[in-house]
């Protein structure tokens, strides 16, 4: 049996009413989308446990298999582990975004300098480590406004907020907060010396969060009795499959932003199932379109996997010859008018061999549950372990 996971990173939308009150999803053209379900079922998933924020991290650990309140240390290991970085038990990563505040630093213009150019951005990850070597402190660069810190031999007792739930707020009320948020508080300050030696476009400052420790994942096949490879340029997601024991495949063009490789990403997964028996294919376009605010852009990614990757993946899993699933869904919503995760169910499509088809017609987030899963790490248990669904 290959499965495979196609991962459409904050896909799921709120009803719009500029689009007739419909959701991304109901106004895009979907076919193929809408052949799979017809063709498969409909399940939701609650990928958030109570308690707990609608990070890609939590999500994508859920949708992987892997419950969060019992594995997840933080965002920030994952993304070190995809970058090569080594952590020691008593190391602190942190994850570092370059970003635009307004001209008197009181508001967040842009989680990410308004995609700031990949160049620019290293440089700029070059001159903070300059800037702060004689401080107990490393910045690494990740790829464009992603970026790292890693703290040695220190633990934290913090709290943090992602920049991108805090487009258009007044940052001083999500500062970092705990016994140890004076040292991360004085680090961003002190950062934006690095702005005024140098022009960065509107990046102006740095913004510190995702704190957390080396995680220790249960390997992927002790856990599931299956190998298999990752397709991300996303090093969150790179970083959970290295931590799982799973490989990690490379696609030119593929840029973790709405002008990503589609076709070559689908290829790929598809190349890979040839060896292997699982590969958890990611696309970050759609979460990357609804933080930007951009209904137009956000469309056009659903459309691109439409009609851009589905056609390759259903046409691939065919020829493969062997038995097979495959399960599309995102991590989370992203709504448009939010610009932000919602910790709310995402409507999932399983089809293939031995999958029950139920009367969906359409895919969107009011499809008809065939069964909803409260605990959405029980998904993977659910696609790779049961004969049939």
């Amino acid at each position: 049996m290959k499965y495979l996971v196609l991962l459409c990173d904050g896909m799921s939308d709120y009803k719009i009413e500029s689009l007739g009150n419909k959701t991304i999803i109901e106004y895009a053209s979907t076919s193929n989308f809408d052949m799979l379900i017809k063709n498969g079922q409909g399940v939701k998933i609650y990928t958030t446990p109570k308690g707990m924020p609608p990070g890609s991290d939590i999500c994508n650990l859920s949708i992987f298999g892997y419950n969060p309140l019992e594995y997840y240390t933080g965002r920030s290991p994952l993304e070190a582990l995809s970058m090569g970085i080594k952590l020691n038990e008593n190391d602190t990563a942190f994850r570092v975004n370059i970003v635009a505040y307004s001209l008197d630093y009181k508001k967040m213009d842009d989680f990410s300098a308004f995609h700031i150019d990949n160049e620019i951005a290293k440089d700029v990850i070059s001159e903070l480590n300059k800037f702060f070597k004689d401080e107990p402190v490393e910045f690494y660069y990740g790829l464009g406004y992603r970026n790292l810190m890693v703290v040695r031999g220190r633990d934290f007792d913090i709290n943090t907020t992602p920049p991108h739930d805090i487009m258009g707020s007044a940052i001083n009320d999500y500062l970092p907060k705990g016994r140890d948020a004076s040292f991360i508080i004085d680090i961003m300050e002190r950062a934006k010396n690095i702005f005024k030696m140098a022009k960065y476009g509107k990046a102006n400052g740095i913004w510190i969060w995702g704190e957390g420790k080396r995680p220790k994942l249960k390997p992927f096949k002790e856990r599931f009795g299956v190998i298999g490879s990752v397709i991300s340029a996303v090093h969150l997601v790179r970083g959970i499959g290295i931590s799982v024991g799973l490989n990690i495949i490379d696609v030119p063009g593929a840029t973790g932003f709405i002008d990503t490789n589609y076709r070559g990403k689908a290829e790929y997964a598809i190349n890979s199932l040839r060896s292997v028996d699982y590969v958890y294919l990611h696309v970050e376009a759609p979460d990357e379109a609804g933080h930007m605010g951009s209904i137009e852009e956000k469309v056009k990614a659903v459309e691109n996997i439409n009609n851009l990757m589905l056609p390759i993946i259903i046409n691939g899993l065919k020829e493969i010859g062997d038995e097979y699933r495959l399960l599309i869904t995102p991590d989370h919503p992203t709504p448009i008018s939010v610009r932000s995760h919602v910790a709310e169910p995402v409507p999932a499509i399983l089809y293939g061999s031995g999958v029950e088809v139920d009367d969906n017609e359409y895919y969107s987030e009011n499809i008809k549950p065939f069964r909803v899963f409260y605990d959405g790490y029980n998904i993977a248990d659910y696609l790779i372990n049961n004969v049939r669904c």
